[in-house]
């Protein structure tokens, strides 16, 4: 699996229908196996180290990676069957990635009767009922580039405050110091060494906001809405927030070309589309869960629950094959 969380859950669509499928199946994979009792049903193992994979792979059949970059250096030596998929046609669509990832199992492995679900189950002692009307903002993202203004995460903390949401902030462990300030401006900033602990805090939102990055799916993936912030419109289509409702923003279109745009839209993209877009997901939400509540008897049903992960039967694997 991607060493980027974002890719990784992306990635577990195809894992877990080739599981339904009654295809055996093991993942390697650091931010799954911290996460696996989020994932009932598949055989994780950590992330190899290069001296470990041809000890430990050469017994599979197939090898199967999201991207050819994220092969061992000299897999491709001695394995008949090394695929990587972003080499295939299909998986360079313009589309939402959740969407492709179905393509692969429909057109390139033949599969049908496919679901989105990439297998995540919210634990049992997970609270899912939003705590209040948190907002957990994420203003950090693998490259700079990625990166919206920090005083414009900041004015849209004030905004959102202002209108009674409770806004903290999330960054990792390593990025703490370098944003310390916020807790001076007299926002909460949290961190977590655990993905599993990180995973837990996120479940309480009520929404999430951040650039394009690996927590905004794993928002997404834990059921919170999510408002994603992205560099050009390809991205914001491809990179888009798959399983809970979510917004994808961009800035408007003043600049040409992708190297201009990809140094400048953090520049041009205000506070007010931002927040704007937060409150197009929250009608949207709304709307959906009283459409739902209308059509139900029993129990009406919070947002929260209602968008929240479901879990999925997983067929037990008895024998080692990627």
């Amino acid at each position: 699996m991607s060493p980027r969380i974002g890719d990784t859950l992306i990635s577990m669509v195809v894992a877990n229908n080739l599981v339904r499928h009654g295809i055996d199946v093991t993942v390697f994979s650091r931010h799954l196996h911290a996460m696996r009792t989020w994932f009932p049903g598949f055989r994780i193992e950590p992330a190899l180290h290069a001296t470990q994979a041809r000890s430990r792979l050469e017994r599979f059949d197939v090898v199967l990676h999201a991207y050819e970059t994220d092969v061992p250096d000299d897999v491709h030596d001695w394995h008949p069957r090394v695929w990587g998929m972003d080499g295939w046609p299909t998986y360079r669509q313009v589309k939402p990635m959740v969407d492709i990832q179905l393509d692969v199992c429909r057109h390139c492995f033949g599969l049908d009767a496919l679901t989105r679900d990439n297998g995540l189950a919210v634990p049992v002692d997970v609270g899912v009922s939003g705590v209040g009307n948190r907002v957990i903002i994420h203003p950090t993202a693998s490259d700079i580039q990625k990166q919206w203004l920090p005083g414009r995460f900041l004015k849209l903390a004030r905004r959102l405050r202002g209108r009674g949401y409770e806004p903290s902030f999330v960054v990792a462990p390593r990025e703490r110091e370098e944003w310390a300030w916020v807790e001076a401006q007299g926002f909460r900033l949290v961190s977590h060494e655990s993905l599993d602990d990180l995973a837990r805090w996120l479940a309480t939102a009520r929404l999430f906001v951040g650039n394009d990055s690996g927590l905004a799916h794993l928002a997404s993936n834990v059921g919170v809405p999510a408002v994603s912030l992205a560099m050009r419109p390809r991205i914001a289509v491809r990179w888009a927030p798959g399983w809970a409702p979510s917004v994808t923003v961009t800035a408007p279109p003043l600049m040409p070309g992708r190297w201009m745009r990809e140094h400048s839209w953090k520049y041009l993209l205000s506070v007010r589309k931002v927040e704007a877009a937060i409150e197009r997901l929250r009608r949207r939400v709304s709307e959906a869960v009283l459409a739902f509540d209308q059509g139900s008897t029993g129990e009406r049903t919070t947002s929260k629950s209602m968008i929240s992960a479901s879990p999925i039967a997983q067929t037990p694997m008895t024998k080692s094959r990627a």
